[in-house]
């Protein structure tokens, strides 16, 4: 017995506009993707590549992290991942209004973190940590709307005594920036409090000092 196929995905909206300098129609679709052609056929995923966007005058800027093959966007894998920017300019204000209003409300329905406590740890992942945050890790949160407190370690189990006395309610997941020990000092800590059954249940992330290109796929993964 054959099941009933499922239905394609729906336009939630669509219009012609002028996307990186091009007059194109733009559709976007009820499974989060944004289509258009320029010499070809190209799209956005939402839940995947999308992290954010602003408006800029007459302009959506489109903040994505997509995948970078020999200087050409693929928007498929995840090999290398590079941030690039997508600027669509709808033809008219009430179109533009529209667009934002759709593409808000899918990025809301994602559910994804609004506001996270980050331990950066000066000396994990190769003494490489701080750096990487400042110039990786901080940039693609900002781009995705995502507000932070950041707290570098600056002693043996100083992330235990943070996560102890943290006011978690505040949070939506705690991320270490850092090697193996500070993620297990936060984790210690969680289990140490009288709210321990409720504490241990806050998403935690690990980031460790590495290759660029590998943080960047961490950090979707984690965020995503």
């Amino acid at each position: 017995m054959v099941g009933p196929e499922s239905s394609p995905p729906q336009p939630i909206m669509s219009g012609r506009g002028i996307l990186n300098g091009a007059l194109t129609e733009v559709v976007f679709t009820s499974d989060g993707m944004l289509r258009w052609t320029d010499v070809k056929q190209r799209w956005l995923t939402m839940e995947k590549e999308v992290l954010g966007f602003e408006i800029q005058g007459d302009k959506i800027r489109i903040k994505a992290l997509v995948e970078n093959r020999d200087g050409i966007c693929c928007f498929r894998s995840t090999e290398d991942l590079v941030r690039k920017d997508f600027v669509f300019e709808p033809l008219t204000t009430d179109s533009q209004k529209l667009w934002c209003q759709h593409l808000r409300d899918y990025l809301d329905s994602l559910g994804r973190p609004k506001t996270l406590f980050i331990f950066v740890n000066p000396y994990g992942g190769k003494k490489k940590a701080s750096k990487i945050f400042l110039n990786v890790v901080r940039p693609l949160l900002e781009d995705a709307g995502i507000q932070m407190i950041v707290q570098e370690t600056k002693h043996r189990l100083h992330a235990k005594e943070v996560a102890s006395t943290l006011n978690l309610a505040k949070f939506d997941g705690i991320v270490c920036v850092s090697g193996d020990g500070t993620l297990v000092e936060v984790v210690n800590g969680l289990l140490g409090r009288q709210d321990w059954s409720t504490a241990i249940k806050m998403p935690l992330g690990i980031i460790p000092g590495a290759d660029k290109k590998y943080v960047r796929i961490q950090v979707q993964e984690m965020v995503w």
